[in-house]
């Protein structure tokens, strides 16, 4: 079962949430707006999306005890990504539960800037626009990505472009 959030409240979201990532090259609600344009259309689609590399046997579950633990409480919910910037249901709070995340869009945006802060950026040291999208995509930067990250790292950076004409937002461009 699929669900939606505001338009609105997702785009308040973006500028409360934005304001606090850790990124100085880069304008923070325009990288939040751009990501949840990507990732749900802006509150559209928030999921969940199932992710097989998270479930039984796939890639994620093989080699992270966490995620068989997640997996084996919640089942396939446990494998899925949420909210506007479909965030995968590991990268959340310990004691969060799935059904929390159909509702407490304040729980999404503090999760993400969380995981954002301190794995996009303090990991993975993603700089630019694309070093995000690569992140965000794939899970780390490579000097040569797959063609379906840039696919989606284009499009994250006319989102981003769109996102910064859209409204007045302040920081870095």
């Amino acid at each position: 079962m699929g669900y939606s959030l505001s338009r609105t409240d997702v785009l308040a979201a973006c500028a409360q949430y934005g304001a606090a990532l850790a990124i100085p090259t880069l304008n923070g609600h325009a990288i939040a707006q751009a990501l949840a344009s990507n990732e749900s259309s802006l509150g559209a689609n928030c999921g969940p999306r199932h992710e097989p590399a998270y479930d039984v046997d796939g890639s994620t579950y093989n080699s992270s005890p966490l995620q068989r633990s997640l997996v084996a409480r919640w089942g396939g919910a446990a494998a899925c990504s949420y909210g506007p910037w479909q965030m995968m249901f590991i990268n959340f709070p310990p004691g969060t539960t799935p059904g929390e995340l159909y509702t407490r869009l304040d729980l999404l945006g503090s999760a993400f800037v969380s995981f954002f802060n301190s794995y996009v950026v303090g990991t993975r040291h993603a700089v630019t626009i694309a070093d995000v999208g690569q992140v965000w995509n794939a899970g780390h930067v490579s000097l040569s990505p797959a063609p379906s990250v840039q696919v989606y790292v284009q499009h994250l950076q006319e989102a981003y472009a769109q996102a910064l004409t859209a409204s007045p937002v302040s920081g870095p461009s």
